[in-house]
């Protein structure tokens, strides 16, 4: 090496104490199963496998990963883990729930305390804006903000819904050990009625679903309430409880007073059964 150094005195030479193996070109990184943990139904899903390589290979701890068009949160997921800052963009809310769900799931509720949110209503002018654009996908995904914001993100949006026709979402919760029933969503950016909730009614009933729960931008008058209180209550016999059939939510209850849905999820109703009974085996936790 030294002769060579004499020869060639512009060229820099380092010695490596151990040998290695150059990085390939392709990387062989297994499929996401339909067993697998991780699968959450994502039409574009990929492996954490996959990104966890490519973030250890680009990226070193406390630096910052940013993923333009985000998805389901591989991404951020394994970014995080990997002891990353990152940021996530994406276009519709329902990728942001799904975001937000996964990492509840994986890192614990207290995530969210520390995720910053932009581009999503948060005060008034801020969820009008969306409901009232003459733009359809706009409307929708003011639709989807409300549903899953209320739902805390458990519920399951309805694409197939026409235009200001149908149910918005769809969730559903434990009412017995092997039981579950339905809670369907409709969101109203207009101006409503009486007809609205019993229209509502109908819908729900079809659904054959025990709860309805009706969002609407505008303040509700006497007459739907009442229509709404004429339908009744479903009782929770695990939770020894009754709730409203029919619910009227605003949106300014929403974001003021950060109103959210009320009903268990299964394991909140499992818990609270086996504390007051004991019936319950750990198996169905």
């Amino acid at each position: 090496m030294q002769d060579s150094q004499k020869k060639y005195p512009h060229l820099t030479y380092r010695q490596y104490l151990k040998a290695g193996v150059l990085p390939r070109d392709w990387w062989t990184i297994g499929i996401i199963n339909k067993a697998a943990k991780e699968r959450l139904g994502y039409p574009t899903q990929k492996p954490e496998a996959l990104l966890e390589r490519i973030i250890q290979a680009s990226s070193n701890e406390g630096d910052t990963v940013l993923d333009a068009c985000c998805g389901c949160g591989t991404t951020v997921a394994v970014a995080h883990r990997l002891k990353r800052k990152w940021i996530g963009i994406d276009i519709t809310y329902q990728s942001i729930s799904l975001i937000i769900r996964r990492l509840e799931d994986t890192f614990g509720k207290k995530i969210s305390d520390s995720i910053i949110l932009d581009g999503i209503p948060k005060d008034m002018d801020s969820a009008r804006a969306p409901a009232t654009k003459k733009d359809d996908r706009l409307r929708k995904e003011f639709e989807k903000w409300a549903v899953l914001t209320y739902s805390d993100n458990r519920a399951v949006i309805n694409e197939k819904k026409g235009a200001d026709k149908g149910l918005d979402g769809i969730a559903y919760f434990l009412s017995s050990q092997i039981e579950t029933e339905k809670v369907v969503f409709q969101v109203k950016s207009g101006k409503n009625n009486r007809s609205d909730i019993a229209t509502f009614i109908t819908d729900m009933n079809s659904e054959k679903a025990q709860i309805g729960v009706f969002l609407t931008l505008e303040e509700p008058t006497k007459p739907m309430r009442d229509e709404a209180m004429e339908a009744g209550c479903y009782e929770h016999k695990l939770m020894g409880r009754s709730y409203n059939r029919i619910q009227i939510v605003t949106i300014r209850e929403m974001i003021e007073e950060n109103k959210r849905l009320d009903m268990p999820s299964g394991l909140e109703v499992l818990k609270s059964a086996k504390q007051k009974s004991g019936q319950f085996q750990e198996q169905l936790l």
